[in-house]
């Protein structure tokens, strides 16, 4: 996708910002399919990177096994929306390095039940939930997790549940994208209905489309604790209402120090890039993009990141 450009950017010292436009209303429900050939959608082609030479073949692995480099995985989280009545409940992406346990899918799949760089994101499943199994037949993947995974959360919904079972679709499918459905397991038996609120996983599944279940904005530049020079480059993935993105830089008082809107290489319900550059003074800063409620004008589907400038 070509980079999107900046639009109506302006520097200030303080205040709030002031975005206008109007927010996607976006679907809740995420498609769930069955993968009977079809393949994973594309939308995210994100594939595992190793860093280590002799790395095992993608196959069957349920045994971490000692390499001598690391491997870069995507990692998939929850993350609130704070829109009420459409996608409350999101994935956001990471990419993390980490010593390699077999192959790309069996890292991503143990790195997603680790903790996630951004603390706004949170890992779905129960705490204490393991894989016990990561096993590849043709273009089809079966996660086993351990017994801990049957048991819901604290205040789960059928929102949480089914982003649950999408954050194993869409870290098996980044880490290797010629996988075209994954099977959950838990404790080596399937689930008809994950944690009994509504999300049927007991064929394989094939990954919902971004709208449904991709979070509306992500920020992916800079990385959440990132050090950057001035000028800093913003940028992202959203799936918002006429390709327009907005977006704010406050510093280290909280102080609005730069706040602009970006337009996305595509708008909903496609997915697209959005990107912009801003002067920034060196010290900690926060990035937040966003859409806006065409309801009210609130600032909805928030993802931001904390990084500091160094010069």
């Amino acid at each position: 996708m070509e980079p999107a450009t900046e639009e109506h950017s302006t520097t200030r010292p303080a205040g709030p910002a002031r975005p206008t436009g109007a927010a996607l209303a976006l679907c809740g429900a995420l498609l769930l399919g069955a993968c009977g050939g079809t393949p994973a959608t594309t939308t995210d082609p994100a594939a595992a990177t190793s860093t280590s030479t002799g790395e095992p073949s993608a196959t069957s692995s349920g045994t971490a096994s000692s390499t001598t480099g690391t491997i870069t995985v995507p990692a998939y989280y929850a993350g609130r929306t704070g829109m009420d009545g459409g996608l409350e409940v999101a994935l956001y992406r990471e990419f993390h390095d980490v010593p390699s346990v077999g192959d790309p899918v069996s890292t991503a799949v143990r790195e997603m039940l680790q903790p996630p760089q951004d603390p706004d994101y949170s890992v779905p499943w129960p705490e204490g939930t393991e894989v016990l199994g990561v096993e590849r037949t043709g273009d089809l993947v079966t996660v086993d997790l351990s017994a801990e995974a049957a048991t819901a959360p604290p205040g789960a919904g059928e929102d949480l549940a089914q982003a649950a079972l999408q954050q194993v679709v869409h870290t098996v499918t980044a880490a290797d994208p010629s996988v075209a459905g994954v099977q959950l397991l838990i404790d080596g038996s399937r689930v008809p209905d994950l944690w009994g609120l509504g999300a049927h996983a007991g064929e394989a599944l094939a990954r919902a489309s971004a709208s449904e279940v991709l979070g509306p904005v992500w920020v992916l530049e800079p990385v959440q604790g990132a050090e950057a020079t001035s000028p800093v480059t913003l940028g992202g993935e959203a799936t918002v209402f006429e390709a327009t993105v907005g977006w704010d830089v406050t510093d280290a008082s909280g102080t609005v120090v730069a706040e602009g809107f970006a337009t996305a290489s595509e708008g909903a319900p496609g997915r697209g890039a959005w990107s912009a550059q801003v002067d920034l003074e060196p010290g900690e800063h926060v990035v937040r993009a966003f859409s806006v409620s065409a309801e009210d004008g609130s600032v909805v589907a928030v993802d931001s990141k904390a990084f500091t400038v160094t010069g």
